[in-house]
């Protein structure tokens, strides 16, 4: 392990304090049913786009406007933001679920042409439709964990093409592309507030929809540790748990059950790890053949970037992963009061205060340098 970058134009930073050790999930990546979209039955031919569609007036609403408007939608197509976390995972299966009982026809949509993160597929009725193949014309398009249009990939059209659009988040950077918003920054997770959602409406709250929001607020709240965590996160828990939930088993299937390959990656980036900023920052990267190589998947790298950030005396973690013409994804987390999701949103990406992402258009090296320069600065003057 280097105690200083590499060959990346040689940035070390200079000594300074860190006040604070905090920390948050971000957007972060089962037996009953596979995690691959299942085939597609069509309502409706798609529309085109067309540049010349009105934006729709952005308004913020009420918990009893969101079930009015759930009421009031027979077709819903509902989907979470690309490369789905626990959150994105667990808050579209359970607003599915509801939406179900409530006797609506829903599709659950992924923005990406590979499958769901395999992580999660011990959770029941795992089944999502690629958004390439959807050609349905839905009543209403719920975006849910996602603030940026940016973030929805093949779904994003559906935003011109669904009659009315409802985003439900709870992440700072809303964009306002929405007729309805649903959001609060300050919950622990989305799948808080589509759990609120759940025990406001008429039906009664099943098993599943409590195992799937139980899901979204573990991971996010990163086994209830992170900052974000509060009292409701706790009270959500067990209201959850007195509907049947078993934390450690939860808790078993998400932390507990990962494979030889998954910790030999984990042991790859440990021995790349290189430190800035009197060794305050701590960074490692993914090759673009290491995946394939270990027979692993991209959403096996989910949880990589809590491990930098859990050495001692380190306060912001990085992991640049590289993937060749997608550009560099960069993880960020951080314990202390620097806010990585400022700094990712002043570079194209976005997030949490500790936990955030972006994505660099350059080559692994350069993109190591770009992003290194930039935090060294930000970090210098604050």
């Amino acid at each position: 392990m280097s105690k200083e970058p590499p060959s990346f134009a040689g940035l070390t930073g200079e000594s300074m304090s860190f006040a604070g050790s905090t920390g948050e999930s971000i957007d972060s990546v089962g037996t009953t049913a596979p995690g691959r979209p299942k085939s597609v039955g069509t309502t409706a031919p798609g529309r085109p786009l067309s540049s010349e569609v009105a934006p729709k007036e952005c308004k913020s609403i009420q918990l009893e406007e969101v079930l009015e408007v759930l009421g009031a939608s027979e077709v819903v197509a509902i989907s979470g933001h690309i490369n789905p976390d626990g959150d994105a995972i667990g808050s579209t299966l359970a607003l599915r679920d509801l939406l179900r009982a409530m006797g609506k026809k829903v599709d659950v949509l992924l923005g990406q042409d590979h499958p769901a993160p395999e992580l999660y597929e011990f959770l029941p009725d795992y089944e999502f439709i690629y958004a390439s193949e959807y050609t349905g014309i839905p009543d209403l398009f719920i975006v849910v964990d996602a603030a940026t249009t940016k973030r929805l990939g093949n779904t994003e059209r559906l935003i011109e093409e669904a009659q009315h659009i409802l985003v439900i988040d709870h992440h700072t950077n809303y964009e306002c592309f929405a007729e309805y918003y649903f959001g609060d920054d300050k919950a622990p997770a989305t799948a808080s507030l589509i759990w609120k959602i759940i025990k406001a409406s008429k039906i009664e709250p099943t098993l599943n929809m409590a195992s799937y929001c139980y899901v979204g607020i573990m991971t996010d709240t990163g086994r209830f540790a992170y900052r974000s965590t509060d009292r409701s996160s706790f009270v959500d828990a067990i209201e959850m748990i007195d509907r049947g939930v078993s934390p450690s088993e939860m808790s078993q299937y998400v932390y507990e059950s990962k494979s030889l390959a998954a910790m030999r990656l984990e042991a790859l980036i440990i021995d790349r790890m290189h430190f800035a900023a009197d060794e305050k920052v701590v960074y490692s990267y993914i090759l673009p053949g290491d995946l394939s190589r270990l027979g692993l998947k991209r959403d096996d790298t989910e949880q990589l970037p809590s491990i930098l950030r859990s050495i001692k005396g380190v306060e912001i973690a990085m992991l640049f992963r590289d993937e060749k013409k997608e550009g560099v994804r960069v993880n960020l987390r951080s314990r202390s009061k620097f806010n990585v999701g400022a700094f990712a949103s002043q570079h194209g990406g976005g997030g949490h205060r500790g936990a955030a992402g972006l994505t660099v258009m350059k080559p692994l090296d350069e993109a190591i340098d770009y992003v290194l320069k930039h935090l060294l600065e930000d970090l210098s003057a604050f």
